[in-house]
This record gives structure tokens, C-alpha cells and sequence, in this order.
């Protein structure tokens, strides 16, 4: 009589224990990244009152064993790690994973995972979950640029200060069809801009121009200018008489080893000096321009000489025309030919290389690529296709894609890869330990932690701008919930029932 009520009070437990389990799937319902859990029993020790036996002689049959069970305990509460929805936040720091793998975070030697991609960025630029503030891991790039993903994990970190150093350019590469239709001496110009060392832009102007030698000829010549915009130099100058002011400006143009063709201007002319009612007179010039072009860097201490004299004051004035780099528009140029096969295709060029030194900067040398001309008779649509350098850049904006790739844009129009987040996966996800805020570590029975990154196989990929809900099933948490109800009330009748049939055998006493 005993043992009927300790089996239904173990049965109250166990119930009681399922209920517990089915309470916090539904108060998790709603919780990012969370995991259900579901209980299930199995039957305690029986205690056998009879062996099972068989007649030897096989006259009669055997008898089964009889035995009686003690009750029910708890089998097991395992996390079932199937996938939850995914829900669009339009947060660029919002990750869903769609796989198997865990977001790998931590802090110094610790490592926890999680699915709970709520992620955002400290004061720091680091990448940290908004839940504990735990650093999230995966792979920086190295002194290359490159990103290693078996390289040693590390904390994420997208900095503001981020940036792209400038690159000179050192290939143009030109497209297109040159119309075989030309007159001979026929031309077309192109003007393209190329970057220096230190990002500084420059004009170049391509000339193109059907050749007829010898004749007939397949051959366009090319020749190319680099243009330069000089900077401005204003001058007051005062004199106490009606004279005439004599300007004197000295230059000097250094000849390039590849003698490219050099060019001046100089213009500007002086206004007419006019006469104060107080006795001054006052003169103001134009602006004027300096301009020329050069293989070597301007060298500052070009001096402009001014005289000012009349009997009452002597003095010189000198100016520097080109402190940094300002120089005076002109035009470096060079030259070559572009030969064509009888079908209009591209044969070769005699000369695709041009130079030139910018003032503080190094030199540029730019192979010109005309290897995607054709020549046939139709349309002229040669153009400049592209060009590989470019300015220096300032971190503007970064995503996250489907590989967990940060990618950053920044203000010169390009975009860099800043990390790559980590992934990580294990033999048996249900052997994970609980450890709140939906995290997990590892036990004995999880196994280690394989790292990978997403895109990798086994791994799944990152929903960017997403969160994974939670996994529970509502219908099936109350329908659970009924039967853990209708067993635990069962289990109570046993109570009542075993406590009746006592108070039965108490009665035969009276």
C-alpha cells in the first residue's frame, strides 16, 4: 500500500518538474536566440516478486516474472537546438545565423556561444553583445589586408578612425571601338584623371589620331598630356608717385630625361595707376598665371622680384611661387602607336608607358592598357574603362553580409574588408551547459568547439540585419501543458486513493 503512494508522490514530482520546464518555453517565447527545453520520465527500479521460470522437462510452459514498479523519475531535459524564424530589425549589427553554428564571445581567456546576435559597438569600436557586454570574436585582417579564418581568433573591432591609405595609380586601361571610317588625321581626345602617392588628383589628356603611314595604314597614334592647374599668386603693390611699376618675374623649366614636350604661359596685364585726392597713388595688377610643366618636383624658392623706387623708398620683395607643389598648368607629353590586325582586332602598341613626378610625391608611372581597342567601321566609343588609383578614404558606414564579412565604405567610394566574424560549432549542440542570458559553454558530452567562420560548410550563413527568435511552439507548450495537468492530477488520485484504502484497513481495527 505503501509503495503506491511513493510512486504517486514521485509521479507528482516528475510532473511538477515537467510543468517547470513548460513554464519558462512560454515566458521564453519571445526571448532572442532562445532554445526550448522539453523534460522526459522514465520508470524506477521494479522490485521483482516473482522469477521468471520453465519446466525443464517441457511438459508445461514457463511462467513470466512478476514485478513491481517503484515509481517514475525524470529521463531527461535536453534543449532542442532546431532552427527559429528569423525576424528583419534593419540593424546593421542584428545577426541571425540560418545553420548550425554559435556566435563565439568572451571576455580575456572565456569563451561562451550564443544564437542571440543582438549585437552593437562600444565606446571603443568594439563589436559587443547589448545583452552582457561580452566581446565578439572572429578574425582581423593582417598586416597584408588579408583574412585568415584559421588564424587565431580575436575580439572584433571596427574603428572610426578606420581608413584607406591613397594609392598611385600605375594602370589606365581604355576600351572601345576606334571607327575604321576615320579621315587619316582625324583625332579624338579623351581626359581621364590618375592619383599620385599621396592621393593627389591629376588631369591627363589622351589624344588619339588616325594615322596613314605607312599607307594604308591600321595604326592610330596616341600621344598624352598631363595637365596641372597652378596656383594663384596676388601682389598689391603701392607707390607714392604716378610713375609706371615694371614687374619682373624669373623662372627656370628643368628639361626631363624622356624630353617630353615643355610649355609656358604667362598672362596678365597691369591696370592703369590712378591718382587719390590725398596725393597717393595706388597701382593693383590682374591676376596672372604662371604655368609649366615638368618631369622633377618644382623646388620651392622661385622668387618674384618687385622694385619699388622713385627717388623716396628702395626696397626688394620677393615671393615664393610654389611652396607645395603649386605649379602652373602645362603640359608633359608622350607618344606612341596603336597597330590593328586586317579583322580590326588589337595587335600591339609601340610605346604604352608614361612618367611623371608630381610635386611631393613619388614618381607615377602609368602603363597605358589599349590591349580592349578594336577597330572597325563603326561608331567611335573609345574610352577610358578604369583606372587603379585613388584617394585616401575615411571610414563612412559598414555592413555585415551573408559570409559574416564586415565590410566597411568609405569616403572615397571604395570599400575594404575590416573582419570577418567567427563561428563555431559542436558534435552534440544538446550537451551544451545553460549558463543564462542565452549562453552556453561546453561539458564533456558537447565536445570542443570546432571554429569556422559562416559561408564555410557546417557552419550556415548570417542573416545580416536579422535576429533569430525563439524556437518555442506555443500550440505545443499548452498542449504539453494539458497532459502534464491531467498527469499530475492522476498521480494525486493515487494519493487519495492509497490514503483511502489505509484509512479502509485503519477501520477494521473499530
Amino acid at each position: 500500500m505503501m509503495r503506491s503512494m511513493f510512486a504517486g508522490v514521485s509521479g507528482l514530482k516528475v510532473h511538477q518538474t515537467r510543468m517547470d520546464v513548460i513554464g519558462n518555453n512560454i515566458a521564453n517565447v519571445n526571448t532572442v536566440g532562445y532554445k526550448a527545453s522539453r523534460a522526459t520520465f522514465q520508470e524506477m527500479l521494479s522490485q521483482t516478486l516473482q522469477a521468471a521460470t520453465i519446466d525443464p522437462s517441457g511438459a508445461r510452459g514457463g511462467t513470466n516474472p512478476m514485478q513491481v514498479g517503484r515509481g517514475v523519475r525524470l529521463g531527461s531535459i535536453d534543449v532542442r537546438h532546431t532552427q527559429g524564424n528569423t525576424q528583419s530589425t534593419g540593424y546593421v549589427t542584428d545577426l541571425a545565423i540560418d545553420g548550425d553554428g554559435f556566435f563565439v564571445l568572451g571576455s580575456g581567456e572565456s569563451r561562451m556561444y550564443t544564437r542571440a546576435g543582438i549585437f552593437g559597438l562600444d565606446g571603443e569600436g568594439n563589436l559587443i553583445s547589448l545583452v552582457n557586454g561580452l566581446k565578439v570574436y572572429g578574425y582581423m585582417p593582417n598586416a597584408q589586408g588579408e583574412i585568415d579564418t584559421s588564424a587565431t581568433m580575436q575580439p572584433i573591432r571596427i574603428a572610426s578612425s578606420a581608413t584607406i591609405d591613397a594609392k598611385a595609380t600605375n594602370q589606365v586601361v581604355f576600351g572601345g571601338n576606334l571607327d575604321a571610317r576615320y579621315e587619316y588625321g582625324a583625332q579624338e581626345v579623351r581626359i581621364f584623371q590618375v592619383y599620385d602617392s599621396q592621393g593627389q588628383q591629376h588631369t591627363v589628356r589622351l589624344t588619339l589620331e588616325r594615322l596613314n603611314t605607312p599607307a594604308p595604314s591600321n595604326e592610330w597614334g596616341w600621344s598624352a598630356e598631363w595637365l596641372i592647374e597652378g596656383s594663384r599668386v596676388r601682389s598689391d603693390l603701392v607707390k607714392h608717385s604716378g610713375s609706371q611699376i615694371t614687374h619682373n618675374v624669373t623662372y627656370s623649366v628643368l628639361s626631363d630625361e624622356d624630353e617630353s614636350k615643355l610649355k609656358l604661359v604667362v598672362s596678365g596685364t597691369t591696370d592703369p595707376v590712378a591718382t587719390s585726392t590725398d596725393g597717393v597713388v595706388w597701382e593693383t595688377e590682374t591676376d596672372s598665371s604662371l604655368q609649366f610643366q615638368f618631369a622633377g618636383a618644382l623646388a620651392p624658392g622661385d622668387k618674384v622680384n618687385v622694385t619699388l623706387e622713385q627717388g623716396q623708398l628702395v626696397f626688394t620683395a620677393t615671393r615664393d611661387l610654389s611652396s607645395a607643389g603649386g605649379s602652373a598648368g602645362g603640359s608633359a607629353e608622350w607618344m606612341g602607336n596603336i597597330e590593328f590586325s586586317e579583322d580590326g582586332s588589337y595587335r600591339g602598341v609601340s610605346h604604352n608607358v608614361i612618367k611623371f613626378r608630381p610635386a611631393n610625391a613619388n614618381e607615377l608611372k602609368i602603363e597605358l592598357d589599349f590591349s580592349q581597342f578594336t577597330q572597325y567601321a563603326d561608331t567611335f566609343s573609345g574610352k577610358v574603362l578604369s583606372q587603379n588609383g585613388y584617394t585616401s578614404g575615411s571610414l563612412d558606414s559598414f555592413l555585415i553580409d551573408q559570409n559574416g564579412t564586415i565590410i566597411g565604405s568609405f569616403s572615397n567610394g571604395l570599400t575594404k574588408e575590416l573582419g570577418r566574424l567567427a563561428l563555431a560549432t559542436f558534435r552534440n549542440p544538446a550537451g551544451l551547459l545553460r549558463t543564462g542570458s542565452t549562453m552556453f559553454v561546453p561539458t564533456a558530452n558537447s565536445g570542443e568547439a570546432n571554429p569556422g567562420a559562416a559561408g564555410e560548410p557546417g557552419f550556415g550563413q548570417i542573416a545580416p540585419s536579422s535576429l533569430e527568435m525563439s524556437n518555442v511552439d506555443l500550440a505545443e507548450e499548452f498542449t504539453e501543458m494539458i497532459i502534464t495537468q491531467r498527469g499530475f492530477q492522476a498521480n494525486s488520485r493515487i494519493i487519495t486513493t492509497s490514503d483511502e484504502m489505509l484509512q479502509e484497513l485503519v477501520n477494521l481495527k473499530r
